[in-house]
């Protein structure tokens, strides 16, 4: 029972403030105080039920979330405007970054992550968990944890040592995870925003991010340039991969956890079992981890037993050591290797503060016969320009080659074809 003692002061319990009252209250319900650390480190808390001691041997296993880059394209258009003839205007491009607010809002596990993003996440998939008593055990389970993931909490009962007894509870655990990354990706994306304005005049907004500023102009003078401005996405394959199998015994309350590796199942078993029943319940729990299921439906032996010939006593079981496993992309054929062995695999595309602009100059000229015509003499005045400077460019060089050569005769031909005038000399 919490006492007055825990609140005096006005201390925080585990670095956290915890409302005395609250706790009092939960405690004629029935709850009791819960503290836990959360995905990206904090401290939190709730209130679970009172167990009953319930003693358990449990599959403990350990999955990464993985995020790789796909392809990247063009998204949704999110500008078009047109400039006629000779016209000129200034536009602002402003990122959903330029508002601290929109930025947190914006934020995603996959490319930005944050601490609101990841507490965010992990209560995602906690929703996706049906059954409200596998939660508390859950919690409870990983109470105090050291940053560390607390995703799912599966059951699965078995009899007479029947194998894949678990299967369904890893296929549950990775249709929640996906369902719960789609939906934290889509929420993420739909927050990002790109904002293009064309005006004379932009006002400059204050915030995390500045708007860029640009002034363009059609230099066309008979035909209209069209503008596309458009988004750009970006495609994250995300797999769900098992890296480690451990054993653990629990009776329902966090200080009665004993975790240890697959290799240590036999002095657990001695911790915890009955002489007669140690080989049954060490074979029952080997049962239900030897296989497993990837995301093609292929089953896997994920355990093996490392074995000794000097002494057969000090076998033991270990995770496969060193597996790989490849995901090969449908679209693009490219591989992604992560190690252990994948549960599920799922694309999901997020729009990002990139913006694509496509320039298309309309077909229609807007010139008369006779603008049409001064604009061809424009062009042919301009040519001639051109070839005159080509020559005096010609006529340097080849002087410059004379005087390098010091070919005297070539210097009296040059002097003839270009005579050099002298000032003050009468002929």
């Amino acid at each position: 029972m919490p006492t007055e003692e825990m609140f005096a002061g006005g201390k925080a319990i585990a670095g956290i403030a915890i409302n005395k009252d609250e706790v009092l209250s939960q405690y004629k319900l029935g709850n009791r105080l819960n503290v836990y650390t959360t995905m990206s480190g904090r401290k939190s808390y709730n209130f679970l039920p009172e167990s009953s001691l319930k003693p358990t041997f449990l599959i403990v296993e350990k999955y990464r979330l993985s995020s790789f880059l796909g392809q990247y394209g063009a998204g949704r258009t999110v500008k078009t405007f047109s400039l006629l003839p000779g016209e000129k205007t200034t536009i602002s491009i402003s990122s959903y970054k330029k508002s601290e607010s929109t930025s947190t809002s914006s934020s995603s596990i996959l490319d930005s992550y944050t601490e609101d993003k990841a507490d965010e996440f992990e209560s995602s998939i906690a929703a996706e968990q049906s059954s409200k008593e596998n939660q508390s055990k859950n919690f409870e389970y990983h109470a105090e944890a050291e940053a560390e993931a607390s995703w799912g909490w599966g059951k699965a009962k078995v009899s007479g040592g029947v194998s894949g007894g678990s299967t369904s509870s890893r296929e549950e655990f990775a249709k929640n995870t996906s369902a719960a990354t789609e939906k934290h990706t889509s929420s993420a994306s739909a927050q990002r925003d790109i904002e293009v304005n064309t005006s004379f005049e932009v006002k400059e907004e204050k915030g995390r991010e500045k708007s860029v500023t640009r002034e363009i102009q059609n230099i066309n003078v008979g035909r209209t340039l069209n503008f596309t401005f458009r988004q750009m996405n970006q495609k994250f394959i995300t797999l769900l991969h098992l890296v480690d199998v451990r054993v653990a015994f629990f009776n329902g309350y966090a200080e009665s956890k004993d975790e240890v590796a697959l290799s240590g199942i036999d002095s657990l078993m001695g911790k915890y079992v009955v002489p007669d029943q140690r080989d049954f319940v060490k074979e029952t729990i080997l049962n239900q981890v030897r296989n497993v299921r990837d995301y093609l439906d292929n089953s896997h032996e994920v355990i093996e037993e490392i074995e000794f010939s000097d002494n057969s006593d000090s076998n033991y079981w270990r995770f496969n050591k060193g597996e790989v496993s490849t995901y090969v992309d449908s679209s693009t054929g490219e591989t992604i290797k992560v190690p252990g062995y994948i549960l599920s695999a799922n694309s999901n595309v997020m729009r990002t503060e990139g913006v694509i602009v496509e320039a298309l100059l309309g077909q229609a000229e807007a010139l008369d016969e006779y603008s049409r015509g001064l604009q061809n003499e424009k062009v042919r005045l301009q040519k001639l320009e051109n070839n005159q400077k080509t020559l005096e460019y010609k006529k340097e060089m080849l002087r410059q080659k004379i005087v390098q050569e010091k070919d005297k005769e070539a210097a009296e031909i040059f002097q003839m074809l270009y005579p050099v005038e002298v000032e003050g000399e009468e002929e």
